[in-house]
């Protein structure tokens, strides 16, 4: 990287309640810190994802060291999705690469890179995310996609995109009133949705297909295709997930005892004992990997990418773009 990096900052001042825009002094005093100049793009009159691609139209990508995304995994999502329509119109340029700096609610993607939300996180971690402009690793991240969308995460059809939807709603309701907007929020607003969808949630019958072969047919209640290790922010479903190995890796949930059960034992936090008991229930059951899925539902099902919901649809088609996005990840330990 150039001495002295001059790189393009999205950022959506609603991220995390408003936490990206009250943080912005810090960041911008970091980026100066590291004698980083930058130009400042605030996603509100438009999605992030044009505004983006309008602005590499406008300046070229090859005036960015770097883009960095502030806000949570919606901004990385759709500002994400702008690089990649711009790259599918522009073939030819090369894109710079991505930083995370983690201004969400849940904060997933970053997660995924190490990282975290701990209670020091905008001491520590935020300058580990803003010192990987300069110092970062290289990665060359996988991609999933659907109808032209991608994902970073996890693709999710049933009982978990059910919840998202419910948990949406609510926030809305419980946002017009300020005493009830303090007390249920966070993980206490999800917990509640998630047992109002749980026993809601009817089984369906799915066939699924991987690389062109058969590869499951019965009754599901929930399917994460994903992309990362990290699955939900503090789940890890797929062991052997690798997020540049040119595949996507498909976990089938058969029933609601089989949905506790898995989400129960892939708690990252739990001792390595009960992870292995974990990796070895879901190989049993129902998961595989593979390049290509195409999943066909008994009826038209709740779906998301990434926290961003999809339409409803009993056929989606999946597959993985492998290393579609160069990223700046923290090489130093947290």
């Amino acid at each position: 990287m150039q001495a002295s990096p001059h790189i393009l900052c999205v950022l959506n001042p609603m991220a995390g309640g408003g936490i990206a825009l009250q943080r912005w002094p810090k960041i911008a005093a970091l980026l100066e810190s590291f004698q980083i100049s930058y130009e400042l793009l605030a996603a509100q009159d438009v999605t992030p994802d044009l505004q983006i691609s309008r602005r590499l139209e406008q300046a070229g990508p090859e005036r960015y060291a770097a883009i960095a995304g502030i806000g949570g995994d919606g901004t990385h999502s759709a500002v994400i999705n702008g690089l990649m329509r711009y790259h599918a119109a522009h073939a030819d340029r090369v894109l710079p690469p991505y930083v995370l700096i983690p201004m969400g609610t849940g904060n997933d993607m970053a997660k995924s890179f190490g990282l975290t939300t701990r209670d020091n996180f905008f001491i520590g971690d935020l300058r580990r995310a803003v010192a990987a402009i300069r110092y970062g690793a290289d990665y060359w991240l996988d991609l999933g996609c659907l109808n032209g969308m991608y994902f970073v995460n996890a693709l999710t059809v049933g009982l978990d995109s059910n919840i998202l939807r419910e948990h949406n709603r609510r926030k809305q309701e419980v946002a017009r009133f300020p005493v009830m907007r303090r007390i249920i929020k966070g993980n206490l607003l999800y917990t509640w949705c998630m047992g109002l969808q749980f026993w809601r949630q009817k089984p369906m019958t799915a066939e699924i297909v991987i690389d062109g072969r058969p590869w499951y047919a019965g009754p599901i209640i929930n399917l994460v295709i994903n992309n990362t290790r990290n699955y939900g922010g503090e789940f890890v479903i797929c062991p052997d997930a690798y997020a540049n190995d040119g595949l996507l890796d498909v976990v089938v949930f058969t029933g609601h005892t089989d949905y506790l059960a898995k989400y129960f034992l892939s708690f990252r936090n739990h001792p390595r004992r009960i992870q292995q008991l974990a990796e070895r229930l879901n190989k049993i059951s129902a998961y595989a990997r593979g390049q290509q899925i195409e999943v066909r539902l008994s009826n038209p099902e709740a779906a998301q990418y990434d926290g961003e919901e999809w339409p409803a649809s009993d056929r989606f088609q999946v597959w993985v773009a492998p290393c579609a996005l160069h990223l700046k990840i923290p090489a130093e330990p947290g």
